[in-house]
């Protein structure tokens, strides 16, 4: 009994020292993903911690155009794979949607431990900017149909060069959710849009058929998850491309001489896969994020050789560089999956660069982490740039 109680009483004395000596709970390193910040669209606020953090506030102190100054305070949770870390970073993502602000703000950050433990605070100030401003249309399609030809129109979101420039067109193509209702709420992927308008594009943001607000019926089937037919997808996907691009091509905006880039996310990657290989000789370049088609449940892709053969033949006529870009958490196309559509690819003549990001966003990578794979993009621009 005397040894159990000396037992019990060294465990409380550990305890109490490791507590003692327990480090200060700090942080440190405060930064911004961009400065300037764009209304309207997310950045990411990163700092790094030390000590028995439980969460962290944020003060965000902004003036308004009457000259108010309001101050908000939020605090957040830490995740639970980053609780009983003593050391770890923060990243949080941000987006500033008031327009009647100036265009500054100043944040303050904090952590705090067991008991309202405070740790220091770190400020920083970021200016807000107003976003490029994009032209939304009504782009014509003429749909041949068994009673004739059939004249629709697809919603476009257009982001024009200023200052009466030429610059070349790149086209972004959307993915496809899940369902008739979904694809009905399909919105152009304006921030990523903007993004590629800074890097000297006109963009083009076409919504395809059965999808948003744009007329006519989707055409994207695949038929039976048994018999897959990705064939007919790409043939009906490149039809609404090819009206975008037939109506960009004329606008005077549009420097015709220069072939046109492609980037698409999920069914848009594997559109404008489908478009190159139909057209290559007008395209320069794909950028292909997490595409694929035929996704029913969390990892499960129906008839995924038909899909595996279908994406490989677009690298029998198109032959131009390519960015394949997914992430090791994507449960629509898993790396097993993408990897083997890329190596098929490859095999059948394409080429291509294909790049892995480990992010908690999975298959929404493209629309919730910009400031992640911008300098990717980049990278690949300047590098097909220099081989004009």
């Amino acid at each position: 009994m005397k040894i159990r109680t000396c037992q019990i009483i060294v465990v409380m004395v550990i305890l109490s020292l490791g507590s003692a000596y327990a480090e200060p709970l700090g942080i440190s390193n405060l930064r911004f993903s961009d400065t300037p910040i764009t209304l309207g669209e997310w950045f990411t606020i990163s700092f790094d911690y030390e000590g028995a953090a439980e969460k962290y506030a944020i003060e965000n102190t902004y003036e308004t155009a009457s000259g108010e100054v309001k101050r908000e305070v939020k605090e957040f949770l830490l995740k639970p794979e980053e609780k009983g870390r003593f050391r770890g970073q923060i990243n949080l993502r941000w987006k500033t949607e008031n327009p009647n602000v100036k265009p500054y703000r100043i944040f303050k950050v904090s952590a705090v431990g067991g008991e309202g433990v405070r740790s220091n605070v770190l400020s920083g100030e970021v200016t807000v900017i107003k976003p490029l401003p994009g032209d939304d249309v009504k782009i014509p399609m003429d749909l041949k149909t068994l009673f004739g030809t059939k004249l629709i129109k697809l919603s476009t979101t257009i982001f024009k060069p200023v200052g009466g420039e030429k610059l070349p067109l790149l086209v972004l193509n959307h993915g496809t959710p899940m369902g008739g209702d979904a694809r009905k709420k399909v919105t152009p992927d304006k921030e990523q849009g903007r993004a590629f308008a800074r890097k000297g594009f006109t963009v083009a943001l076409p919504i395809r058929r059965g999808h948003g607000t744009s007329e006519g019926d989707y055409a994207e089937y695949s038929g039976d998850c048994n018999n897959s037919d990705y064939d007919n997808v790409a043939r009906e996907a490149v039809k609404d491309i090819r009206a975008a691009v037939d109506y960009m091509k004329k606008e005077s905006y549009v420097d015709r001489g220069k072939k046109i880039l492609l980037v698409g996310q999920s069914t848009g990657g594997f559109s404008s896969l489908a478009y190159a290989s139909t057209y290559p000789e007008e395209v320069r370049a794909v950028i292909n994020f997490a595409g694929g088609k035929g996704r029913v449940a969390p990892f499960k892709v129906c008839n995924e050789e038909r899909l595996v053969n279908t994406m490989g033949n677009f690298g029998k006529t198109f032959k131009g560089p390519t960015l394949w870009v997914y992430t090791e958490q994507d449960d629509y196309f898993e790396p097993r999956l993408s990897k083997k559509i890329f190596e098929t690819y490859k095999s059948e003549g394409g080429a291509g660069r294909f790049v892995t990001f480990s992010s908690e966003f999975g298959h929404a990578f493209f629309a919730k982490a910009t400031k992640t794979w911008d300098p990717v993009i980049d990278e690949f621009l300047k590098e097909i740039s220099s081989k004009q």
